[in-house]
């Protein structure tokens, strides 16, 4: 598929954060709208067109927009050529593998843990409990479910390279930007393991750069 536009709407955010980092992954072109949640630019006329639900991110490529996180990088993994330091599976037994690591992250990790914290957690903390709510058991859940699921994917995480090898894949996209979430929300990552592949994604350029152009600063992962 050749490329003719790609425009990705959102920032500030892990979830844009993903489709920065496929981008630049495979070093396509693209259009960035840098609107923030709860600014009220997610609420215009124009807006709520493009996505009824009134959230970022957005992706878009011609007439198509996608205003899922994870499929946006999946939509980009399937239409356009995977660069040589890119794993694309092949295999329906790779393939399966990477959506149940995709699916895992936005479940156990994202939904179940991540952002109950957003929803519930103190404004000094990143939180948003004066729109949701201060709940203090919301809270201690999340952080105990976080801990649980990191102990339950600790052994299939390597100790050096990828998840499926000497090439990042889309799953690795999805579970780093879990990765750096949990840090801004001060959850601990208790295992050595992970926290060493995490580094291991911060000294990558790509990595480095799309986190600029989400957050502004490298300084704050």
């Amino acid at each position: 598929m050749i490329n003719e536009s790609i425009e990705v709407w959102g920032y500030n955010s892990y979830r844009p954060f993903r489709i920065y980092w496929i981008l630049e992954e495979f070093n396509l072109p693209y259009k960035s709208y840098k609107i923030g949640s709860r600014t009220g630019e997610t609420q215009t006329i124009e807006y709520l067109l493009m996505n009824p639900k009134g959230k970022i991110p957005i992706l878009k490529h011609k007439s198509i927009i996608i205003t899922e996180s994870i499929a946006a990088v999946n939509y980009i993994v399937d239409n356009f050529d995977s660069p040589l330091g890119f794993y694309t599976p092949t295999s329906s037994r790779d393939i399966a593998k990477i959506d149940e690591w995709s699916y895992f992250c936005a479940m156990e990790l994202d939904c179940l843990s991540i952002y109950t914290l957003r929803k519930h957690e103190l404004p000094e903390r990143s939180g948003l409990s004066i729109i949701y709510g201060e709940s203090d058991n919301a809270v201690k859940s999340a952080r105990k479910h976080f801990d649980r699921m990191i102990k339950a994917c600790e052994k299939d995480v390597p100790s050096s390279e990828w998840l499926f090898g000497d090439r990042i894949c889309s799953a690795d996209i999805i579970f780093i930007s879990c990765l750096i979430s949990a840090k801004r929300f001060k959850l601990e990552i208790k295992s050595d393991k992970i926290n060493a592949y995490l580094e291991r994604a911060k000294n990558r350029k790509n990595f480095l750069e799309s986190f600029v152009k989400t957050f502004g600063s490298h300084n704050d992962y």
